[in-house]
């Protein structure tokens, strides 16, 4: 009797892995419809002509711009997959001052919004995780309505979800997906999937809140796709200090290192790693003024007047998440780009066209 419980066990098991329409890993077709989505995340007067409709999804919800410029769609394949596709950086101050506000902030905390608005957020289970304060900024406003239509379409079957973004949106991915992950039991149906895609994405927040990120994510729920020729998502700009290691490391105790040598050498020794420390931690120092307090004072305080200042955390340390994925431009990338000038030089690698055609090339020409 126990021994056919388990076969029905097992049966039942497979049957609904089965079901699942999403599976771990990344999926050039998939992603490929992704970036097609993606495009249609800004105006219609924008659209690159060269990146086709995706015609096997629907829009069927678009949000308001909110906070500083967000916005989100939700989008349902012919499958019954849905997809939230976050919206990246549009030409606005407000949107770009997100990007500017690189200082971090715990990643598990509140913000006030003002207004009696308060936003609670859990984003890792470490003490030491911390995250992209604009970013931050950012969930803030799109992850309660997310929420909501997360509830909304579960009563009307749909359990499994796509979370896209592009550039600022992909970084967003990173913070929607562990928002989400950690919400209190019961915020969302426990039985609610989800995978990311995380298009050129800008590195989220430090080397703990990466080693958690990945961790929850494991099995390849979470991709990070970019070109080899683009910048972003080399950024923030980034220093590590000698206190961003792992708490047993040979720079916490140095005094170990030196008992066997001689007076001498320990000077030596002593006056380098000092030296060393002491430019890592100036230089820290400098973008946690630079990109927190005096971006927050002179940008983010005009735009969101009733914004109390996010909590800063003592990093500058940015780290990537995400299985990566990266599309190797070769000869022929660029000579497509000498014929296919894109809007912006500075942005030039980066844009939808350049991800579009270097899939396109990797993965779908003979």
């Amino acid at each position: 009797m126990k021994f056919a419980f388990l076969i029905i066990l097992l049966v039942y098991s497979i049957s609904v892995y089965s079901q699942s329409k999403l599976k771990p890993g990344f999926d050039p077709e998939e992603y490929r419809t992704l970036l097609e989505i993606t495009e249609r995340t800004v105006d219609s007067s924008q659209y690159t002509q060269d990146i086709p409709y995706p015609f096997s999804c629907q829009r069927v919800f678009r949000s308001d711009s909110v906070g500083l410029n967000n916005r989100w769609d939700l989008w349902i394949r012919d499958d019954s997959v849905a997809i939230i596709s976050i919206r990246g950086t549009i030409m606005r101050p407000d949107s770009w001052s997100e990007n500017f506000y690189a200082s971090m902030s715990p990643a598990t905390g509140m913000l006030n919004l003002g207004n009696n608005k308060l936003f609670s957020y859990k984003l890792a289970k470490s003490n030491r995780a911390s995250v992209h304060s604009g970013w931050l900024i950012g969930l803030a406003y799109i992850g309660p309505s997310i929420v909501e239509k997360i509830n909304e379409y579960y009563t009307k079957g749909f359990k499994e979800y796509i979370i896209l973004g592009h550039s600022q949106g992909g970084a967003l991915t990173y913070f929607v997906t562990a928002y989400l992950n950690y919400l209190d039991f019961g915020t969302i149906p426990s039985d609610v999937k989800f995978k990311t895609y995380s298009s050129a994405p800008p590195k989220p927040g430090n080397l703990f809140f990466s080693y958690d990120y990945d961790f929850m994510t494991r099995g390849g729920w979470s991709i990070r796709v970019y070109n080899s020729e683009d910048w972003v998502p080399q950024t923030p700009i980034s220093v590590q200090t000698l206190n961003d290691f792992a708490t047993i490391n040979p720079y916490s105790d140095r005094d170990s290192m030196v008992k066997n040598m001689n007076l001498l050498d320990k000077i030596i020794f002593g006056y380098i790693t000092s030296k060393v420390k002491n430019s890592l931690d100036g230089s820290k120092d400098i973008l946690k003024t630079y990109m927190g307090k005096d971006i927050f004072k002179a940008s983010i305080s005009k735009f969101l007047p009733k914004l109390t200042e996010p909590v800063m955390a003592d990093d500058m340390y940015y780290y990537p998440c995400g299985v990566p994925v990266v599309l190797l431009a070769s000869d022929d990338y660029f000579e497509y780009m000498k014929t296919h000038p894109q809007p912006s030089y500075l942005f030039e690698n980066h844009l939808m066209e350049p991800y579009y055609y270097l899939l396109n090339k990797i993965y779908f020409e003979k």
